[in-house]
């Protein structure tokens, strides 16, 4: 039962998508100047959109990196601080 009202779902997402599209234009009409424009201009602002995309993929990972690296880097400090911690702690407990 539920094979088939999942079955029955996806065929009417599927219909529903097939009649939303449009129908196909007509070959000679005529594509007014403004419509010309418009695809240019749509064009245009994809081309600028997909430049900041990858210059946002070169800064992110830089980013990270450096990130990364002053984590790394107070991490080993607080290694160091911690190993200092317990070799004062070992002679004081020793004289207990």
């Amino acid at each position: 039962m539920r094979r088939a009202a999942l079955a029955s779902f996806l065929m009417l997402g599927f219909i529903t998508q097939a009649a939303a599209q449009s129908a196909p234009v007509p070959e000679g009409t005529p594509v007014s100047r403004a419509e010309l424009r418009e695809l240019i201009e749509a064009a245009q602002a994809t081309a600028k959109a997909s430049r900041e995309n990858v210059e946002y993929s070169r800064v992110v990972p830089d980013l990270l990196f450096q990130i990364l690296a002053k984590l790394d880097k107070i991490e080993d400090k607080l290694d160091k601080v911690e190993t200092t911690l317990a070799a004062g702690r070992a002679p004081a407990q020793k004289k207990r």
